[in-house]
């Protein structure tokens, strides 16, 4: 080579790296405008999300895209600019929520924000939405991105946050479109504030699902309602406007053209059974010339005086009354009452096991001292506590004599009570012996003294011992014999015994005699269930000692008849069970075996705990007879078909047929039937015997059948 051409190659070499440095140079600058025209056409389109990766001329799509539809739009976005050779798709997509729910919890100073939102941008404008209306308080972000909003998203979180201002502590959940509000208000003007939004519609295209909104929380929660004659004031808090306008329509009804004042606030932290109390204090207060009226707490206090003589009656009998029934919630307390004038005068006294406790009226100071002094005479080991109150009014007759002629006869009994109003006498109780109990009847049949005239004797005899009571089982009737205290007891055990005997007749042999034990008759509930499983089966209870007979089907059904008594015998019992176990009778045919079956389902039904699959107890005793029939019909196979009514779905009321007649197979198993013999048919509501548009059809379609299908 020649000199000359040598020196030729090092310009060569220097201009070929110049070229290359200047086209690299040149593609980086061509990729750094296609990637910033493509951001901004990108931001242009509405995808903040997504940004472009360059390479050549190829632009490559990244992010995470809120939706499909976002995701081919940014697509279509990077085709759309000059100098783009070819889009690649190298976005991500969040993913799909169902159901798509979000929630905002407030917690004293914090809140907290759950759930999920579609994009970035939505969880700052929640975050912005929740920092605007509840500015003062710490905001945790909990809250996850996915697809699946419901139309309107922002609309309805909003909204949400709007009402969660609203309370001092409680929740807001959307689920969908469907808002849920769960709180106690922050104060009465802000209660009055949710009340309103809640009677709207909610914005955004969502709707209410759950709300339950309490007024603010008083923790001292009183209410007064004061009469002075001319007009009535409320003061203290009502638990909502509702329970206000009760109250108000109430006070109006008793005092009709009376002004009113109404000074309450709103709150919640009341009693169960406010509403009731404080409108039947109202009511209360038609029979007032002045008074007071007062809910402090759980209790219901009045004071005053009443307008005539039919009025203080009627409220005192109305608040005893309230008293008995024990309302729930609210009961009464201090009850302080004067009569305008008492007529007819009234005075009672009433011994309990450790007390003698006075009501009623005496005309004088020394008139009160000379009964209470000789109620403490008469009753030296007891407590006499002294409710009499000295008002004018007392009858024309020797008062004083006709109040110790009763406390000599309240002597005579263990406990009971006296009373006279105007000249009628009443007495009621146990006598203290059957002597006494003798005494008393002999006196009661005489003219009484201090011109007292009888209208009311109930007197039991005296506490017997032994305290005897027994049950016997025929084939169709249920024997009851001994003692019982009262003829309320007697109620009491046959409404028991009905249910477990079904059409069965329950004679009574029974007289009434005190000295019944403590709880006596939950232990005669206890024993009629065993012996409604037993043939032949009888109990006898002596004091506190139970005696128990009778044929089981199966050591199964022994067993567990005797294990229940013995679980749900009330504490301080005796049992002395004298079970056996029946042996199987004659076998049946098929015909005989359906017939037997037939007979005995058609005379009683399983009976079922609501609307679940448990047999009720009353019903052990017919499943007991249905599994001694089947135990005689050894080959056979037997179908336990079980029916609903129509109420519900149909699925549901196909699982709950499948299950009952589970239920019953499983009792006839206990009962020592072999599973195999039995096969349990849910049958829904499929097969009804009578129409479902009544209560009577319905009640029928509710049943078990019992059918032989293999012999």
């Amino acid at each position: 080579m020649s000199v000359w051409r040598l020196s030729l190659i090092p310009g060569l070499v220097l201009v070929t790296a110049l070229a290359i440095g200047a086209l690299v140079s040149t593609a980086r600058d061509v990729e750094t405008d296609i990637g910033a025209r493509v951001d901004h056409q990108l931001s242009l389109d509405g995808q903040p999300w997504a940004s472009a990766k360059i390479s050549g001329r190829t632009v490559t799509v990244m992010g995470t895209s809120p939706t499909l539809l976002a995701q081919r739009l940014a697509v279509e976005s990077a085709e759309r600019v000059w100098g783009v050779g070819r889009v690649v798709d190298g976005s991500g997509i969040i993913p799909l929520q169902s159901p798509y729910t979000w929630s905002a919890t407030r917690e004293a100073d914090h809140v907290r924000i759950a759930g999920y939102v579609p994009s970035e941008e939505a969880k700052l404008a929640v975050l912005a939405s929740a920092n605007r209306e509840l500015p003062s308080l710490t905001i945790e972000d909990n809250l996850l991105l996915a697809r699946g909003q419901p139309v309107g998203f922002l609309v309805l979180t909003d909204f949400a946050l709007r009402r969660l201002a609203e309370l001092a502590d409680g929740i807001v959940t959307l689920t969908g479109s469907s808002l849920s509000i769960d709180g106690t208000a922050v104060d009465e003007a802000r209660f009055a504030s949710a009340a309103r939004a809640i009677s709207a519609s909610v914005p955004g295209g969502g709707q209410f699902r759950n709300v339950r909104v309490l007024p603010p929380l008083s923790k001292a929660f009183t209410w007064t309602a004061t009469f002075d004659g001319k007009s009535v004031e409320q003061t203290g808090f009502v638990p909502s406007v509702a329970v206000r306008r009760d109250i108000a329509d109430a006070l109006a009804v008793a005092l009709p053209g009376v002004p009113m004042i109404d000074a309450t606030q709103l709150a919640s932290g009341g009693p169960d059974g406010f509403s009731f109390a404080a409108v039947f204090a109202a009511y209360q207060m038609a029979r007032l010339s002045t008074g007071t009226i007062s809910i402090d707490g759980s209790l219901l206090s009045i004071e005053g005086k009443a307008k005539t003589v039919a009025d203080y009656e009627m409220a005192l009998a109305e608040i005893e009354a309230r008293r008995n029934k024990r309302a729930i919630g609210v009961g009464v307390g201090s009850v302080d009452l004067l009569p305008a004038r008492v007529d007819p005068y009234v005075w009672r006294a009433d011994r309990t096991q450790a007390n003698v406790v006075l009501t009623g009226y005496v005309p004088s100071l020394v008139a009160h001292d000379e009964v209470v002094g000789a109620a403490a005479r008469l009753f030296p080991e007891l407590t006499v506590t002294d409710h009499v109150r000295i008002a004018a009014g007392d009858p024309k007759m020797d008062w004083i004599g006709a109040l110790k002629y009763a406390l000599e006869q309240l002597a005579s009994l263990r406990k009971g009570s006296v009373s006279l109003t105007g000249r009628k006498y009443d007495i009621v109780g146990e006598a203290i012996s059957t002597s006494a109990y003798s005494g008393l009847s002999e006196a009661l049949k005489k003219t009484l003294p201090a011109s007292m005239e009888l209208r009311r004797s109930a007197v039991s005899p005296g506490a017997v011992a032994p305290f005897v009571f027994a049950a016997a089982r025929s084939f169709d009737a249920l024997t009851l014999s001994g003692y019982v205290p009262t003829d309320e007891v007697v109620q009491k055990i046959i409404a028991a015994a009905r249910p477990k005997f079904g059409p069965d007749r329950i004679e009574l042999r029974l007289l009434l005699a005190g000295g019944a034990p403590d709880g006596f008759v939950d232990v005669v509930d206890v024993a009629l269930q065993a012996i409604s499983r037993l043939q032949g089966g009888r109990f006898d209870l002596v004091d506190d000692k139970l005696s128990l007979s009778g044929v089981a089907v199966s050591e199964g059904a022994r067993s567990a008849i005797e294990a229940a008594v013995r679980n749900e015998l009330p504490e301080g019992f005796e049992l002395a069970p004298s079970l056996m176990v029946a042996v199987g009778g004659e076998p049946l045919s098929g015909p005989e075996c359906q017939a037997a079956l037939r007979t005995e389902s058609e005379r009683e039904k399983v009976q079922f705990d609501g609307v679940t699959a448990r047999v009720l107890p009353s019903s052990f005793g017919l499943l007991d007879r249905i599994a001694a029939i089947v135990q005689r019909c050894p080959v056979a196979t037997v179908e336990i078909g079980a029916h609903t009514d129509s109420s519900g779905g149909s699925r549901k009321n196909q699982a709950l047929s499948v299950e009952r007649a589970n239920a019953v197979v499983n009792h006839l198993v206990a009962d020592g039937v072999r599973r195999e013999r039995l096969n349990p048919v849910g049958y829904g509501g499929n097969r009804p015997i009578a129409s479902n548009s009544k209560a009577s059809g319905r009640a029928q379609n509710r049943r078990i059948e019992f059918g032989i299908v293999g012999q």
